[in-house]
């Protein structure tokens, strides 16, 4: 029997073709080449916030620079290393302490609250008086103030008070104490009207210096109040001045 011819196999073809930019695997694909962009960036910033930060602190570090002025006001710069310790220390302390002016201005706005006192703000005034004193003093005025009523007093007198600070003045600074000396003239006046009170205190502070907080910004608090006796400056009522 004769053999049949056997029919041609077909060979098949696998053609590769190119996908489209829309297909799910060639956008899956992008993103991806995206993130990986995106995250080198990210660490880039993150190395490069880092080595601010460690820039910032080895500034922050770096101790001042040292000028001597003398007494006519010539500066001179001096090497941090031929400074001794005790010179170092001693400015450190130095930094710490408050100046002449916030010493002045420390004690006028004591001497306002404390001895401007308004039948309308004493009730706020009188507390922040008090928290301008040292931890004693404020104790020792707050016992008296109850003893006499002071707040009720005042606030019932229906009276305002002008304080005009005549003088001024540093008598002696130590390293943890400040003596200051200061003229005060109050003019105290009706609220409903009437004849007007003049009259001159003689005033000498002692101011503790302490650490700077948030409690004392200024680094000072009264530690000792005296005044001497009223003197009237003008012609006024008959009723006789008071001093605090």
């Amino acid at each position: 029997m004769p053999a049949q011819p056997t029919a041609p196999t077909a060979k098949l073809r696998l053609v590769s073709e190119s996908r489209s930019p829309d297909h799910p695997s060639a956008v899956w694909t992008a993103f991806a080449r995206q993130g990986q962009w995106k995250s080198w960036v990210i660490a880039a910033q993150l190395l490069l916030m880092a080595l601010l930060t460690l820039s910032a602190m080895q500034l922050a570090r770096k101790p001042p620079d040292i000028v001597l002025v003398d007494a006519d006001g010539r500066s001179t710069y001096l090497n941090r290393s031929l400074a001794g310790d005790e010179l170092i220390r001693w400015l450190a302390e130095r930094r710490q302490r408050p100046s002449d002016v916030t010493v002045a201005h420390f004690s006028r706005e004591f001497l306002r609250r404390f001895l401007g006192v308004n039948s309308t703000t004493i009730q706020a005034e009188w507390p922040e008086a008090l928290g301008m004193m040292a931890p004693a003093l404020r104790v020792r005025m707050q016992a008296e103030a109850t003893k006499q009523k002071l707040v009720e007093t005042y606030r019932a007198a229906q009276v305002a008070t002008e304080v005009d600070i005549q003088r001024l003045e540093l008598v002696e600074q130590l390293d943890r104490a400040v003596h200051v000396r200061a003229q005060v003239a109050r003019t105290k006046r009706p609220l409903a009207g009437g004849q007007v009170t003049v009259d001159t205190l003689a005033v000498d502070l002692i101011l503790d210096v302490v650490p700077r907080t948030a409690a004392t910004p200024d680094g000072l608090e009264i530690a000792e109040y005296r005044n001497a006796l009223p003197a009237p400056a003008a012609a006024a009522s008959g009723v006789a001045p008071d001093a605090r």
